[in-house]
């Protein structure tokens, strides 16, 4: 498949209004889809600093949980999701294992290479535990409309033959993604209602 082409799944998560400094609270929540799926699932992330251990510099990455089903499904099917047992299974990509349900970003090191590409802020992975294969995700650090940060982003398969460092550098900027219809930069528009006469 043509990379240009590939399926995304969407990407988005909003700072935790109930967050305070020094809590154990989450710091994001918000929902994502497999690539080229509608189904989306919750999303729960938690911030933790680290220092480069080539650098010394202290990095901000993430990691957090993917909820076991989709509220886009049908109930059933819900159900059957929560049924299901022994499907889960760690997955790697290069050196770092992912555990079910299990999603990580980290700080892209190409992001200053090119800064007119407007590569991601953060890439990493998600392990949707299901027994489907490990997907990858670019992740921009944006404001939404209420001056709160957030993160939106895509979601996509490993192209083969592409290393992990490769996919990072090629990856198009977030513009680029939203005018193609791949990726949403949060909630919907609601319609408004137009206001009926009485007669």
């Amino acid at each position: 498949m043509d990379p240009t082409q590939q399926q995304r799944g969407d990407f988005v998560a909003f700072l935790n209004r109930n967050k305070q400094p020094g809590d154990k609270r989450p710091m994001f929540e918000g929902r994502i889809a497999k690539p080229g799926s509608d189904e989306t699932h919750p999303l729960t992330l938690w911030a933790h600093q680290y220092a480069d251990p080539r650098t010394g510099e202290v990095k901000t990455m993430y990691s957090g949980t993917i909820g076991p089903v989709s509220p886009d499904a049908a109930p059933a099917d819900q159900v059957e999701r929560l049924i299901q047992t022994g499907d889960a299974a760690d997955l790697a990509i290069g050196n770092l294992t992912i555990r079910p349900r299990q999603v990580v970003l980290f700080p892209n090191g190409f992001k200053d290479e090119a800064p007119d590409r407007k590569r991601p802020d953060l890439w990493g992975a998600a392990n949707f535990g299901d027994g489907s294969e490990l997907v990858r995700s670019s992740v921009w650090l944006i404001k939404a409309r209420n001056g709160n940060a957030m993160m939106s982003g895509a979601t996509s398969y490993p192209i083969p033959g592409k290393s992990e460092a490769d996919m990072q550098r090629d990856e198009g900027g977030l513009e680029e993604l939203i005018a193609r219809g791949e990726v949403s930069k949060g909630m919907p528009a609601k319609k408004r209602a137009k206001a009926g006469r009485g007669d």
